[in-house]
């Protein structure tokens, strides 16, 4: 299936409210060409593709749109969780060493 058949399959799912068919066009032709047919829908139809999805589908989804979708999308309430905050060591437990007072063998 070509990118522009799988885009009117999507709308189509779409129009008729399916569930389950965007689900299976998601699971059949996969990630990357399906968030093309995605990409190419305007930023409404595509939140409402993407508010069908579950949500570590629809994280998948987004994860693999354009930048410029994505920020068209958030004020539709389609956004990326924002990230964890990465956790640094302390120097004082990097610098930690043994001092010998466990029993060696």
């Amino acid at each position: 299936m070509t990118r522009q058949q799988l885009h009117i399959a999507l709308r189509t799912a779409l129009l008729s409210r399916d569930v389950r068919q965007i689900r299976i066009l998601l699971a059949t032709y996969g990630l990357p060409a399906f968030s093309g047919a995605v990409a190419g829908c305007s930023p409404r139809t595509a939140a409402d593709a993407l508010s069908l999805l579950s949500s570590d589908d629809r994280h998948a989804v987004l994860c693999h749109l354009p930048r410029t979708l994505c920020e068209k999308l958030r004020p539709l309430g389609i956004a990326l969780p924002p990230a964890k905050p990465v956790r640094h060591l302390s120097w004082s437990l990097l610098a930690w060493r043994d001092t010998g007072t466990h029993a060696r063998s």
